[in-house]
């Protein structure tokens, strides 16, 4: 005939299982400095993300030069010939053109390339030239055909 275990049987049985469990808690988790080595790696490998980051936007700069001096600039300067009668003689006059004319830019800096310098004007016998030269040296023209 089988025996029911005893009280005290049943409760050194539940002990040892909380104590069990009680030591699987405390195993499952990470340790601070298990923590830290993946932070450090994962900021080593957006470091690493981030040094070729600056070529990506470097082709922005390029490319907003290239469309202002391709479409903006030539837009404020045929609207200055076309409002004034004749071209403008500086970029500058696009800031202050004669009396009962609006400005066509509102600031000195929206004549300015993506890296900090004023565009470059020349104004040619029936025409002009807009051009600006990046960092690197490039110059970029709304004469150049390859722009």
């Amino acid at each position: 005939m089988m025996t029911q275990p005893d009280l005290s049987q049943s409760r050194m049985l539940v002990d040892s299982k909380q104590k069990n469990s009680n030591q699987m808690r405390k195993t499952r988790g990470f340790t601070l400095v298990e923590i830290l080595i993946v932070l450090a790696l994962i900021g080593i490998v957006a470091g690493l993300a981030m040094q070729n980051l600056g070529g990506i936007f470097g082709g922005g700069k390029e490319k907003a030069a290239q469309t202002w001096v391709n479409a903006t600039g030539p837009a404020y300067i045929n609207s200055y010939l076309a409002l004034v009668g004749n071209y403008p003689t500086t970029l500058n006059d696009l800031l202050s053109p004669p009396s009962g004319v609006t400005p066509f830019v509102n600031k000195a800096s929206d004549l300015n390339d993506p890296w900090g310098k004023q565009f470059q004007y020349t104004l040619q016998a029936n025409s002009f030239e807009l051009w600006t030269t990046t960092p690197e040296g490039k110059r970029l023209s709304n004469k150049d055909p390859s722009n």
